[in-house]
């Protein structure tokens, strides 16, 4: 026992240094996948809000219409009006017209009613509508339109939900309190793994680092379980080419290093100290200081090694091209039925020679079912679109095979306006030089309006996926020159190169 003991101990203590330092090389990145993980669970345990059910009656018809309550935008509101009247005539040469128009009512974008009114007299009623709003079945308000001739007839309804808003508990709150701070607890996190790996490897107050080894290791464990479980935070870009795991592989991986410190902690009276204490300690504050220097280098600049898929050297168009002759994705068409509440799919083949009706079913929707998944690219992702996020010029991008620029700048609210001067002259220099430069970010158009002008930047700029962005410089603004679709040069906000020294790599 004594002996694998000890072998677990060397094994699980060198595996926490590795993975701590893998994860200080690339704080930002290990920061965005803390950041999702506490989206994701404040999300799922934030409560189910009720709904307002909207009853809208008229002489024909009743219709309901149900809509969840937004918990931090409680109120509706509902709008009536009349598109302008139009006169039709009532014959070809006729000089007698009759008057047409819309009568709508919305709730936002939400169509609740639209029917054509023809007027008659001035100011008599042509329509008549009625509308309740109730939750859970209470009534809370009525209120009643009616559409006049030659009239727009607005009206506007506001429904205050605030009182049936089910309030947040204290994890949500705790959750979304710690999104903040993501990078400041990943740069704890990398700097304490490294330091029980370390406290293993040295034999330095076992039970204690035991103890804690095994409370960190539950905690990944629950990490990876709920990521492979329910297919959450499976892929943010965090980590690139370093750790190129599954979900399921990441809590096998989790589940080897909790059974390897069970055995440990079966063998801890074997677990004997190399060092005289005072040196533990003296050697465990070094490297804790060492540590934390490198995760706050790696994070004020960029990763000390690069494994991120624009990294330099790499094509970028071999990568994210899909070549000729690759499987593509197959989707079958699968009928969904409900039958005593429950529902069921089925396929044509399955379907075949059964009447689904006179069994009972009842057809609900039709959908299309991926049953094999086609080639992916290594970058799937990477879209340089318009303002209107309609037109994609990754092509146009892919074709100049001259230099040419990417400015990251995933999102302009967050970004290090400490660095726009030197960017809006890198940008000047460069455009000048006859090469070009693509602005990029996933913000939205308002907010890149506002931006642009705050710091007097006249290029236009494109629109890409977040999280692609944040996987191609972990900097915000990042620079990112191409010879061709060859990476050449990446640098941070806080070390961006001087005109001279960018002009003398492209010449």
């Amino acid at each position: 026992m004594k002996f694998i003991a000890n072998i677990f101990r060397a094994i699980i203590g060198l595996l926490f240094i590795f993975s701590g330092l893998i994860k200080s090389n690339d704080p930002t990145g290990f920061s965005y996948k803390l950041d999702e993980y506490f989206s994701v669970f404040s999300g799922d345990l934030e409560p189910v809000q009720d709904s307002v059910t909207i009853s809208l009656a008229t002489i024909d018809e009743t219709t309901n219409k149900s809509f969840e309550i937004n918990g931090k935008s409680p109120n509706f509101q509902i709008l009536a009006k009349t598109t302008p009247w139009k006169a039709v005539a009532i014959e070809d040469g006729s000089t007698d017209s009759v008057f047409f128009a819309d009568a709508s009512i919305y709730l936002g974008d939400a169509e609740l009613l639209s029917t054509p009114i023809n007027a008659e007299d001035s100011n008599s009623v042509l329509l008549e509508a009625e509308i309740k709003y109730s939750v859970n079945d209470n009534t809370i308000g009525s209120e009643e339109i009616a559409f006049k001739s030659f009239s727009n007839n607005n009206k506007v309804i506001n429904i205050d939900a605030s009182k049936y808003v089910k309030v947040n508990s204290w994890m949500v709150d705790l959750l979304q309190g710690l999104r903040p701070y993501a990078l400041g607890i990943a740069i704890f996190i990398c700097v304490f793994e490294i330091i029980l790996g370390l406290g293993l490897l040295i034999g330095w107050a076992p039970r204690l680092i035991l103890i804690l080894s095994l409370l960190m290791i539950v905690f990944f464990t629950f990490l990876t379980w709920y990521s492979a479980t329910f297919n959450k935070v499976t892929d943010c870009g965090c980590f690139g080419d370093a750790i190129k795991l599954t979900p399921w592989e990441s809590f096998y991986k989790d589940l080897f290093f909790l059974g390897s410190l069970l055995i440990i902690w079966i063998g801890i009276k074997f677990i004997k100290p190399i060092f005289s204490n005072p040196f533990a300690v003296k050697l465990l504050t070094t490297f804790t200081i060492l540590s934390v220097g490198f995760s706050l280098y790696c994070w004020h600049y960029l990763p000390v090694k690069n494994y991120l898929k624009f990294k330099k050297g790499n094509n970028i168009k071999e990568l994210a091209v899909v070549p000729e002759g690759a499987p593509s994705d197959v989707y079958e068409n699968v009928f969904i039925y409900s039958k005593d509440g429950v529902d069921e799919e089925f396929t044509l083949a399955e379907m075949t020679g059964r009447d689904l009706k006179a069994e009972g079913y009842e057809f609900v929707d039709r959908i299309d079912k991926l049953i094999s998944k086609g080639f992916e690219p290594e970058i799937h992702d990477f879209k340089i679109m318009d303002e209107d996020r309609t037109n994609d010029y990754v092509d146009d991008f892919f074709a100049d095979e001259s230099w040419k620029m990417l400015i990251v700048i995933n999102d302009v609210e967050k970004a290090n306006i400490n660095a726009m001067p030197r960017i809006k002259e890198v940008i000047e220099v460069f455009s000048e030089a006859g090469y070009q430069v693509y602005p990029i970010t996933a913000s939205s158009s308002e907010d890149v309006e506002a931006f642009k002008h705050a710091h007097q930047l006249e290029t236009p700029f494109y629109y890409g996926d977040k999280t692609n962005l944040k996987s191609i410089v972990r900097s915000n603004p990042g620079v990112v020159i191409f010879d061709g679709n060859i990476v050449r040069k990446s640098w941070p906000s806080t070390r961006l190169p001087k005109v001279a020294r960018l002009l003398k790599i492209v010449q």
